[in-house]
């Protein structure tokens, strides 16, 4: 299983998380780098959340979580 977040697919492995999009780029990172990433976003979460666009549509979900067996 993995989730599609805008154009990248993201998933969890043993290792860590890998980050692909979709022209083929590909960031793996380690459960240490993923948990720096997510520390990271938590400092900045308000400041991405007040710069978000007033006319952005709210409706749509950003996130899917897609089942590898459905595809």
């Amino acid at each position: 299983m993995y989730a599609a977040i805008g154009k990248y697919k993201v998933r969890m492995e043993e290792s860590g998380l890998v980050l692909r999009h979709a022209t083929g780029i590909s960031f793996d990172l380690t459960s240490e780098e993923t948990l720096g990433l997510l520390n990271f976003l938590e400092a900045y979460q308000q400041t991405l959340i007040s710069t978000r666009s007033e006319a952005e549509p709210v409706t749509q979900a950003v996130i899917r979580l897609i089942d590898e067996e459905d595809r």
